[in-house]
C-alpha cells in the first residue's frame, strides 16, 4: 500500500511541477502533464511501472467526467443558436482538414485505418460546438466497432443503440431527472455526490455488453440527460476541478506511453503534420470565412484559433488504438503534434495583433470578397455624417440604440453576433457584423464625422487600441465635437479609457449602485414606486 501510494504521489508532483513550469512559460497544462508523462518514460521509473494499471484508471475517470460535463455543456438546441454560419463553418473545415490529412497520411506511408482521426481546432463557440457533437460521434462509432472489423449492418447497428440510447436520456431529462434534481438540490453535497453516482451509472450500464460503448460515452449521456436541469451550472461547477485532477492522469500516461526514441524515429511526420496544423488549418478556415463574406482581420483573428490539435483529438487517438482502427504510432505523432501545436498556438494567439499588422493582413486579404457579402448593409454603402455609432447590441445596446434614435441620431450598429445582425436587418436597422478591434471597417463606418461614438463591449484593450487609431495618435486627443462612451469591466479599465481620451466610461456595478442608491433616497417611503419600478423591470427582460 505503501508504494502504491508513493508512487502515486510521485507521479502527481512530477505533473504539478509541468504545470507549473507550463504557466510560468504561459503554456496549457497539459504540456506540462505530457512533459512529466515523457520524463516518467525516459528515465524508466518504477513507481510508474507498478501502478500504471490505476494510473490508466484514473485517466479514464478523468475522460469520463470530461464528456459528461460536455454532455451538459452542450444541450442539442444549442447548434439551433448558433447558426448556419458555425455549422458551415465547423462541417466544412472538418471535412477539408480531414481529406487533407488522409492524403498527407498516405504520402507518410499509413494505411486509411490509421487516417480516419481528423484534427480537431476550436475557432468561436459555435465552431466548438460542430466538432464536440462530430468528435462524440466518431467516439460512439469507435466505441461500438468489433476489433477493427465493423460491417455495414455493425454501424447501423450502432447508429441504432446510439439514437436509442440519446432518446432515453432525453426522456429521462423530461419525465424524471428534472424533479429528481430539484429535490436533491437542497443539499450541495447531495447533488454533488448523485450527479457522479448517476455518471458513473449511465457509465457502466453504456459500457456493458449488451450496449457495447465505452464508459466515456455513457459519460456524455448523463450529462446530456442533465443539461436542461436548473442545477445543471451548478453541477460543472462543483465537477470541474475534480475533472480537472482526473485528467491530469489521463495526459500523464499518454506521455509516459511514449518514448524519446519512438518520437526520434517519427520526427519527420510529426513535423509534417504540425505544420499542416499550424499552417494549413488557419488556410482552410480563412478560405472558407471569406467565401462566407467575412472581412480579411474577422478571419485571420479566427483561424489563429485552428491552428492546434484538441484535447479531443488525444482522446480519439486513444480511443481508436483501442478500438483497433489505428496503430500505437499514432498516439506517437499526436503526442508530439499536441507539444508542438499548442506550444505555438499559445505564443501565436498571445501576438496574433503584431502578427497580422505585420504580414497576416496580406495572407487574409487573398481569401477576402471584395464587392458583395452576406454580412454587410447598407451602412457601409453610404457615407452618413453626424451620426451615431454603437457597438454592441445585444444587451445593453438594445436599450440605448432606441434613445438615440428618439434623439434624432442615424445610428449604426455593430455587433459581432450574426444572429443579433439578421434580426436588426429584418427591422430595417442600419447594421454591420464586426467589432471595433476591425480596424478596416473604421471608413464605412466614417467614424471621423461621427457626432457621438458608444461602446457597451467591456472590453478596455480593445476599446483603448479603437480610441488611438481614431486620434491618430496616441498623444492627440479625439476632437471635441465628437462624444465617445466606452464601457468598462472595473475601475482600473476605466482609468485607462479616460487616459487615452475617453468621455465618459460606464462601469456597470458603479452605475447600477448608483441608480440603486438614488431609488433608495427619493422613494424608499413610497413602496408602490418600487413595485411600479419592479413591475417595470421584469417586462424589460421579459420575466
Amino acid at each position: 500500500m505503501t508504494d502504491v501510494f508513493g508512487g502515486l504521489a510521485g507521479v502527481l508532483g512530477l505533473a504539478a511541477v509541468g504545470g507549473v513550469a507550463a504557466k510560468a512559460l504561459k503554456q496549457p497544462a497539459i504540456i506540462g502533464y505530457l512533459a512529466a508523462g515523457l520524463l516518467i518514460s525516459a528515465s524508466g521509473w518504477r513507481g510508474y511501472g507498478n501502478n500504471e494499471q490505476i494510473i490508466r484508471l484514473l485517466g479514464t475517470m478523468g475522460v469520463t467526467l470530461l464528456l459528461f460535463l460536455a454532455g451538459m455543456e452542450l444541450p442539442l438546441s444549442e447548434l439551433r443558436r448558433m447558426g448556419k454560419v458555425s455549422l458551415i463553418t465547423g462541417i466544412c473545415q472538418i471535412i477539408i482538414t480531414s481529406l487533407v490529412g488522409w492524403g498527407i497520411s498516405r504520402i507518410l506511408g499509413f494505411g486509411p485505418a490509421e487516417s480516419v482521426l481528423s484534427l480537431h481546432g476550436k475557432i468561436a463557440m459555435g465552431y466548438l460546438l460542430v466538432q464536440d457533437f462530430v468528435a462524440i460521434g466518431l467516439l460512439v462509432v469507435l466505441a461500438g466497432t468489433n476489433g477493427g472489423q465493423a460491417t455495414p449492418i455493425d454501424i447501423v447497428l450502432i447508429a441504432v443503440k446510439a439514437a436509442a440510447m440519446t432518446a432515453g436520456a432525453v426522456w429521462l431529462s423530461e419525465k424524471v431527472l428534472k424533479q429528481a434534481v430539484d429535490y436533491l438540490g437542497e443539499s450541495t453535497e447531495t447533488l454533488f455526490i448523485s450527479s457522479i453516482g448517476w455518471c458513473l451509472a449511465v457509465a457502466a450500464i453504456a459500457a456493458s455488453p449488451w450496449v457495447g460503448f465505452s464508459v466515456e460515452i455513457g459519460g456524455f449521456l448523463a450529462g446530456l440527460s442533465l443539461a436542461a436541469t436548473v442545477e445543471h451550472a451548478q453541477i460543472i461547477s462543483r465537477i470541474r476541478p475534480l475533472r480537472d485532477f482526473f485528467l491530469t492522469w489521463f495526459f500523464v500516461s499518454m506521455g509516459a506511453g511514449v518514448t524519446l526514441s519512438q518520437i526520434g524515429r517519427m520526427w519527420l511526420p510529426s513535423l509534417i503534420m504540425s505544420v499542416y496544423v499550424i499552417a494549413g488549418n488557419p488556410l482552410i478556415v480563412m478560405a472558407i470565412l471569406g467565401a462566407l463574406g467575412y472581412r480579411k482581420r474577422t478571419m485571420f483573428m479566427a483561424s489563429l484559433a485552428v491552428g492546434q490539435i484538441s484535447e479531443f483529438s488525444l482522446i480519439l487517438a486513444v480511443g481508436a488504438v483501442a478500438a483497433k482502427q489505428a496503430g500505437s504510432e499514432i498516439l506517437i505523432i499526436l503526442t508530439t503534434v499536441a507539444m508542438i501545436t499548442m506550444t505555438t498556438s499559445a505564443y501565436v494567439i498571445t501576438h496574433a495583433e503584431k502578427i497580422y499588422k505585420s504580414f497576416g493582413s496580406k495572407i487574409a486579404d487573398l481569401f477576402e470578397k471584395k464587392q458583395s457579402s452576406n454580412i454587410t448593409s447598407e451602412a457601409e454603402q453610404s457615407m452618413p455624417e453626424n451620426h451615431a455609432v454603437l457597438f454592441g447590441h445585444n444587451r445593453m445596446g438594445s436599450i440605448i440604440r432606441p434613445a438615440l434614435e428618439r434623439l434624432g441620431f442615424e445610428v449604426i450598429v455593430v455587433d459581432f453576433n450574426p444572429a443579433v445582425i439578421e434580426k436588426l436587418k429584418q427591422q430595417n436597422i442600419n447594421a454591420v457584423f464586426g467589432d471595433m478591434a476591425d480596424h478596416e471597417l473604421f471608413q464605412s463606418l466614417n467614424l471621423e464625422k461621427a457626432k457621438l461614438v458608444v461602446s457597451t463591449v467591456p472590453d478596455a484593450t480593445d476599446e483603448a487600441q479603437f480610441l488611438e487609431e481614431l486620434s491618430g495618435s496616441r498623444k492627440k486627443s479625439l476632437p471635441r465635437r465628437q462624444t465617445v462612451i466606452l464601457t468598462a469591466r472595473d475601475t482600473e479599465g476605466a482609468k485607462t479609457l479616460y487616459r487615452v481620451g475617453a468621455d465618459y466610461v460606464l462601469v456597470p456595478h458603479l452605475v447600477g449602485g448608483e441608480y440603486l442608491a438614488g431609488i433608495l433616497e427619493k422613494h424608499i417611503s413610497d413602496a408602490d414606486f418600487i413595485t411600479r419600478e419592479g413591475k417595470r423591470h421584469r417586462g424589460m427582460i421579459g420575466a
